[in-house]
């Protein structure tokens, strides 16, 4: 089943909120920079948006922001930052040319997370948020995506995500041993049961889903850790929901390690397309 792509007027009213803020103050502000505004990630998918949750952004602008504009934009972060200190806010400024291209020949620019705004290349200027934005993102103001040029290519997509498992994932499952209590803690279970399966099931399947699609498939896919997914579910969907490793977080920690561990090395031995 295909995820449908939530309408402006369907999202949370925080999204709306923010994003109209945002908006408001470039026009007040920096009047005549902004020319689009979409969001990316798992909103896109069914509108999937929880507590925690970040909103992605992409800001399309009409020129390279100058070091004048970047010091507006970081004023502009900060005001929304202070009326919205959640959810998180995270995305980057491109211009429209950019997208027709590879991300990793996009100048480094201005763009924030987590509330730290700076100058450089945004871990989100990659393949997959261009994929995102093609397939599933949600334009707020300016040109509607699919009137854009947005740079596709399968090829690069898998191999990029085969690279993102074999060295950030690993490095993080590396830690997991060494950082116990950290790694017990449920967030964990959310993050990492959630997160490596996610690139798993684009590597599976050749599309891009949600965190909780990625869940959801991956209760299929792994039904040996389906405890663990539906403990990463719960963790992202109910967190008020009593959990079945509530006395004991170094099981779901080791748990957490073994369904990593799978997941990896499946993705990054998965070197031919999937079947569609």
């Amino acid at each position: 089943m295909v995820a449908a792509t939530p309408a402006r007027h369907e999202l949370p009213e925080v999204v709306r909120s923010v994003t109209a803020a945002h908006v408001e103050l470039l026009g007040e502000r920096l009047p005549g920079l902004l020319e689009g505004l979409h969001l990316h990630g798992s909103i896109g998918f069914d509108g999937e948006f929880f507590a925690g949750s970040d909103i992605d952004f992409v800001a399309v602008a009409t020129r390279r922001p100058t070091e004048a504009d970047i010091e507006v934009l970081r004023q502009v972060h900060a005001a929304l930052d202070r009326r919205w200190p959640e959810p998180a806010y995270d995305g980057f400024y491109i211009i429209e040319s950019d997208l027709a291209g590879r991300p990793q020949d996009v100048p480094e620019g201005p763009g924030v997370l987590h509330q730290w705004f700076d100058v450089g290349t945004h871990v989100d200027v990659t393949d997959i948020t261009w994929r995102e934005l093609r397939d599933h993102g949600i334009t707020l103001c300016g040109k509607e995506l699919h009137d854009l040029e947005i740079w596709s290519d399968d090829v690069a997509l898998r191999r990029a995500t085969r690279e993102n498992l074999d060295t950030y994932w690993r490095v993080q499952l590396e830690a997991m041993h060494h950082h116990s209590r950290e790694a017990s803690l449920p967030q964990a279970a959310e993050w990492g049961g959630l997160g490596a399966p996610r690139l798993v099931h684009l590597l599976v399947t050749g599309v891009p889903t949600s965190k909780s699609g990625a869940g959801r498939w991956a209760l299929e896919a792994y039904p040996r850790h389906r405890e663990l997914v539906e403990e990463a579910l719960r963790v992202r969907e109910r967190p008020d929901d009593p959990s079945t490793y509530a006395a004991e977080p170094d099981r779901r920690r080791r748990d957490l390690i073994a369904l990593m561990t799978e997941v990896i090395a499946d993705g990054v031995a998965m070197t031919t397309p999937p079947h569609r």
